[in-house]
């Protein structure tokens, strides 16, 4: 009780070693609970290199390290603090294992140092270090005793209940010429994303696969064959697109970048493509944010992702090419059979006369069938495939002033004839001043 309150001063006080310790508590007690109350997530590695020869030997070893313990104690391997030994791993049985740096707790009935002589088990080992002081013209030197943090290579399987501790690796094998293989895809406890390779790459790799997203959908939009046609999803999905892929690189070129603020982007960015890319415009399941195990929250992320970007959204209007005959034929090849069975069939007709009077000039002579049949239509004076005038222009096209639109019946009988055919074909007898058409399918 009161363990981290503040050392009372007071003149004639006999100063003891116990009166730093404490003071020294309260501070690190006063600075942790701030720091804590702005946000939970603020422990892990920044930096972090493991040898790789060691590896080859069937051991492994920290190289660099450096960052914040659960408790709040800081580290610098090797510049502050002491590499921890290597880990050996002599038993194969160890696939899967999670590996983890790790420091004592604190506890006011333990020794935190450990002194030359001694191999305790403190949170600290003592240590030599030559001071110069700078407030002074001679600048005298005096030897103190520091204290760099002791810490520890530890196995998942060990139990680690006195520890503070944070995953940095996972065992996926030992082979049998006693390497070992680690995880490529674990993500270590970290608190900065820019010092992660694979969740670094990842930002990268989704801004750029958002940016040729944008531009192949910009291009279509823009295509002179589909007349500036696009699907009211086009346009959102380019607006998303445009405001995310920005937001992407910004955090890409970020020095500093906490995997908690990722991850939020990253879900929000989930989130709103599911709306262009999942069947039930719904997002997917996404894990909570686990910042002890962050494999756990961005691997079914990243996937999603991936998978969401991957996607090939085709347009939903498709103009089709009418390619003028002799004697008032047209043909418009079908180069995708799944056209006539999943689309609905639009021509777009301008001529210069009155609407009314195309409308129904139009109906009366104009024939549509395979391109096979046409002529057997016309020799014998045959229906075709029946049109029928629309009031307005599908939502789908874009509206222009002077042209009718008209519809295929694909419930005729006359549909049929399409089954094998490589495509459509238009007969307009009469004359139309000026006659144009565009012909259009319109997928369900």
């Amino acid at each position: 009780m009161f363990a981290r309150n503040r050392v009372i001063w007071n003149e004639g006080l006999f100063i003891k070693p116990q009166h730093f310790q404490q003071q020294q508590r309260f501070l690190e007690y006063h600075i942790d609970e701030r720091i804590l109350s702005v946000s939970r997530y603020l422990h892990g590695v920044s930096e972090l290199s493991l040898n790789p020869e060691y590896l080859s030997f069937g051991r492994i070893a920290i190289e660099r390290a450096v960052g914040i313990m659960p408790d709040g104690t800081v580290f610098r391997i090797p510049q502050e603090d002491v590499l921890p030994d290597a880990l050996e791993i002599e038993d194969a049985s160890l696939a899967n294992q999670l590996v983890y740096l790790a420091i004592p707790l604190r506890s006011d009935s333990l020794m935190e140092i450990n002194w030359p002589e001694e191999r305790g088990t403190g949170r600290f080992v003592s240590s030599r270090l030559e001071v110069r002081d700078v407030h002074t013209v001679r600048g005298d030197t005096t030897t103190l005793d520091v204290s760099p943090v002791r810490i520890q290579l530890m196995l998942e399987k060990e139990d680690r209940s006195s520890y503070a501790s944070i995953a940095v690796a996972r065992i996926m094998e030992k082979r049998p010429d006693g390497s070992i293989v680690l995880d490529p895809d674990f993500i270590p406890c970290h608190i900065n994303v820019a010092s992660n390779p694979s969740l670094h790459r990842f930002i990268n790799e989704i801004s750029g696969l958002m940016r040729e997203r944008a531009k192949n959908i910009a291009q279509r939009i823009s295509a002179p064959s589909q007349g500036g046609v696009a699907d009211v999803s086009d346009f959102m999905l380019l607006q998303a697109l445009n405001r995310l892929q920005p937001q992407m690189q910004h955090l890409a070129e970020l020095r500093s970048l906490h995997p908690e603020r990722l991850f939020e982007c990253l879900a929000s960015v989930c989130g709103e493509l599911a709306t262009f890319t999942d069947e039930s415009r719904l997002p997917p399941t996404i894990p909570s944010y686990n910042h002890e195990m962050p494999s756990q929250s961005f691997q079914p992320l990243i996937r999603s992702l991936r998978q969401s970007l991957s996607i090939v959204l085709e347009p939903r209007a498709v103009s089709i090419q009418l390619d003028k005959r002799k004697y008032g034929l047209m043909v418009a090849p079908i180069h995708d059979p799944q056209l006539i069975e999943s689309a609905e069939f639009i021509i777009a007709v301008k001529a210069r006369m009155p609407l009314d009077e195309l409308r129904r000039l139009f109906t009366q002579q104009t024939k549509v069938s395979s391109v096979e049949k046409i002529r057997e239509l016309i020799s014998l004076q045959l229906p075709g495939i029946p049109i029928t005038a629309l009031p307005v222009a599908p939502r789908q096209l874009p509206y222009h002033a002077g042209y009718t639109y008209y519809q295929l019946d694909k419930t005729s009988s006359a549909w049929a004839m399409l089954a094998h055919s490589s495509g459509f074909a238009f007969h307009v007898a009469g004359a139309f001043d000026d006659l144009d058409l565009q012909f259009w399918a319109i997928r369900n």
